[in-house]
């Protein structure tokens, strides 16, 4: 007489280094546990499988990055009413457009930009198109997107020079803005070869995360019914070390700002048994 036995695994990793994380790297998005008893699986389990429970991310991925588009470069008078050029500095965070917004103008002010009776310039949202709206309140002021390191693809601009012209001007941007670099979140494991199918490709996917958060929140993700991925490379193994990986919805390593993130999984197989009979 045989039957089955089902065996599960419970495991709970965070890339906090308090709680063992190791090798933190890509700028906190990926991190290795080891395993102290190790991780064993019989040789002789079958539907070995992986599946994600319960996660945790902080939703405070940077779109605004120190040395990759934390710039703007505004020409224009300062107090004495004579011509400067500004390069004002957005710290590295996670933005709207109104926080853009005021980062810009608080440093512009700062460096002595004319502010009175209105600053150089202001940014602000044209609702009906999703696009910005650049308004220039003085003559001989231009907005520099030329340069790389500028914000101008999330404000919708493209690599152009922005004025003078005679004032006040307003000009709306030609594409819509893209203040959300990130769609969802993808926790990724070397526990698995291949993972879920993202259209034609694997990437050792194991989960979705879902942004349903404000902006500086921390996600609780609790999957209804959570994918149960494949590995049977497990089985027969003993691993003493698995290595997670977070990205956005193209692959990207993420940013994870300093934050913390958690998962809780479980590694399920079922074990074959077989009864004896014994001869009367």
């Amino acid at each position: 007489m045989s039957f089955i036995i089902n065996k599960e695994i419970p495991l709970l990793v965070s890339s906090n280094p308090n709680a063992g994380a190791k090798n933190i790297r890509d700028n906190g998005s990926s991190f290795e546990v080891d395993l102290q008893d190790g991780l064993k699986i019989p040789k002789d389990a079958i539907n070995c499988q992986v599946r994600i429970e319960e996660s945790t991310v902080w939703w405070t991925v940077p779109n605004i990055i120190q040395g990759v588009n934390d710039k703007f470069y505004v020409t224009g008078p300062n107090t004495a009413d004579v011509i400067t050029n500004f390069v004002a500095t957005i710290p590295t965070g996670l933005y709207d457009l109104s926080g853009i917004n005021q980062a810009i103008l608080r440093d512009l002010e700062n460096q002595g930009a004319k502010i009175n009776p209105n600053p150089l310039i202001t940014l602000t949202p044209d609702e009906p198109t999703q696009k910005v709206e650049l308004r220039i309140d003085y003559n001989n002021v231009s907005v520099d997107f030329t340069k790389t390191d500028t914000p101008r693809e999330i404000l919708g601009f493209n690599s152009s020079i922005i004025g003078p012209f005679p004032t006040p001007t307003n000009v709306l941007a030609p594409n819509v803005a893209q203040f959300n670099q990130v769609n969802y979140f993808l926790i990724h494991t070397d526990l698995t070869n291949k993972g879920i199918r993202i259209n034609n490709k694997y990437n050792q996917t194991l989960g979705v995360v879902l942004i349903d958060v404000a902006p500086g929140s921390q996600i609780v993700s609790k999957p209804f019914n959570p994918a149960r991925v494949n590995a049977p490379e497990l089985v027969g193994t003993n691993r003493t070390r698995i290595r997670m990986w977070l990205t956005d919805d193209s692959d990207r390593r993420i940013n994870t700002n300093g934050e913390y993130w958690t998962a809780r999984m479980v590694i399920s197989y079922q074990l074959p048994m077989v009864i004896k009979k014994i001869a009367e």
